[in-house]
């Protein structure tokens, strides 16, 4: 009887050992597959699932002098992408400020021939994998206007990591000035309003509050002549985060108000649900608690009918956060729990951990 019971033991221990191995091979042939680098080619372009902590690999086959614009397409999900030369250099690191949709385009120049290496990654916390599409929008030789073209990439760019540093945060304004300079001269309206914004970000960053608005202004301008409503509404909101450092809370609202139809036109109903949050706190600040639970409604009634289970308990958990300042500890605790319910679907530990901690303060 106990030989027999030893080779069951052993029988099945020598299964279950074989089973985890097998399991440890799938899940290290799916981790390699996200890391194995893809080849882009024109009038093909591939759409990827990413989620935080993953890195997507690409490479395009160039020639030397050889111009190439790529753009990467975001469906609820903020990538960042950077380039390499086929000697491993790091050309540029690219991330425009789009939020979760938006486009993102990347212009190199080939000055040697090979195999350009494109890595995108995202800093999302979001729990849920977004989709991004990219392709190669042009590829042609070089010529003079393309020149032009990559100066000002390359001036931004350098902007960007001196505006990154605070100690190097003043001289970044110069650098953008060349940038904004070259952008008019070949009739880049989009590129002018993002190096507006980004001089905006500089001097706010620099607590120069009133020389920030004027370039926001100045950005707003164009992205209202070219149609971006995304920009648009995403300006606004920038507004209205500088009216309340500046202690005006009202004008905070209008401009969060003006946001709003832009977000719905645009058809970000990501953006404009999570507005819709950022309204009713809005209406909080300035002690109209009335107002502000409509627009909390209206934000839980949005999220909803997104796919996102992340943002219905994002909206939850502001909706805690709400009642808790309306001192109705019953109707936070309800909320708090909801959002926790769903927080825990998604396994994201951190935001339940935050979520219990105001909780057992109610």
């Amino acid at each position: 009887m106990h030989k027999n019971k030893g080779r069951f033991f052993k029988k099945h221990f020598r299964l279950i050992s074989c089973l985890s191995l097998l399991l440890s091979l799938v899940a290290l042939g799916a981790n390699c597959a996200k890391s194995e680098m893809e080849r882009l080619t024109s009038g093909q372009p591939l759409t990827a699932s990413i989620i935080n902590e993953e890195v997507h690999h690409y490479a395009v086959k160039l020639e030397k002098g050889h111009f190439l614009s790529l753009s990467i397409d975001q469906h609820d999900v903020d990538v960042i992408s950077k380039v390499y030369a086929p000697d491993g250099a790091l050309i540029g690191e690219f991330d425009t400020p789009t939020s979760g949709r938006g486009t993102e385009l990347i212009r190199i120049g080939s000055e040697t021939a090979g195999d350009y290496h494109i890595e995108v990654y995202t800093l999302s916390e979001r729990a849920e994998p977004g989709e991004y599409v990219i392709k190669i929008v042009d590829f042609h030789p070089i010529t003079d206007r393309d020149r032009k073209v990559l100066a000002a990439v390359n001036f931004h760019l350098e902007a960007d990591r001196l505006r990154a540093n605070a100690e190097t945060r003043p001289e970044s304004i110069d650098v953008y000035k060349k940038a904004l300079q070259i952008w008019r001269e070949v009739g880049e309206a989009s590129d002018e309003a993002n190096t507006l914004r980004a001089m905006g970000f500089a001097y706010q960053r620099l607590n120069e509050l009133e020389e920030a608005k004027s370039h926001f202004e100045q950005a707003l301008v164009i992205w209202e002549r070219i149609g971006d409503l995304r920009s648009a509404a995403f300006t606004h909101v920038i507004f209205g985060v500088i009216s309340r450092k500046q202690g005006d809370d009202r004008m905070g609202l209008e401009h969060d108000l003006m946001a709003q139809p832009l977000w719905q036109s645009a058809e970000d109903m990501p953006e404009y649900t999570q507005n819709l949050v950022r309204i009713g706190n809005d209406y909080i600040k300035l002690q109209n608690n009335e107002e502000a639970l409509k627009y909390f409604e209206k934000a839980l009634d949005s999220s909803r009918r997104l796919e996102r289970k992340s943002i219905e308990a994002y909206v939850l958990s502001e909706c805690g956060g709400a009642q808790a300042t309306f001192g109705n500890k019953d109707k936070a605790l309800e909320y708090y729990k909801r959002s926790v319910e769903i927080w825990k679907g998604l396994n994201q530990d951190k935001v339940v951990a935050r979520l219990e901690e105001k909780m057992a303060k109610l």
